[in-house]
């Protein structure tokens, strides 16, 4: 295999990681013979790791990654708005506004949820928001 992908280190590179897959999947192997040829494939990490396709890849994975980690920290930050804002205004109702920001889930729903609050003319008016 290494004569055959001497040219092209990142096609070989692959090849390693997808021998690599099929051997940990494979139930015909024994596993004594699995970590001996895991150990000899581990050799090669450093190649996959520059592999620019596997870079990218990974690259990918950690931009979502991070996307989605802003996504869950806007969503904590317009609930804690929500909830000071009613501890504020409306005490009464903060049981209530717990409840109802644990249940919305994006950060847009609950900005909207504080404007409408914000726009509520008594605590009636905030409790009909909340149920």
């Amino acid at each position: 295999m290494i004569q055959y992908y001497q040219n092209d280190k990142g096609t070989f590179a692959r090849e390693i990681c997808w021998l690599g897959i099929v051997l940990r999947r494979a139930e015909i192997v024994p596993l004594e013979e699995k970590r001996m040829i895991e150990e000899r494939l581990a050799i090669f990490d450093d190649l996959m790791e520059k592999d620019p396709k596997m870079m990218r890849i990974r690259a990918e994975i950690e931009a979502r990654g991070e996307a989605r980690g802003e996504a869950k920290g806007e969503v904590k930050g317009a609930r804690m708005m929500v909830l000071a804002f009613v501890q504020m205004r409306f005490p009464a109702l903060l049981d209530q506004t717990r409840k109802k920001v644990k249940r919305v889930t994006t950060a847009d729903e609950l900005k909207q949820l504080f404007q409408q609050l914000i726009n509520a003319a008594d605590e009636d008016a905030a409790r009909s928001l909340l149920t």
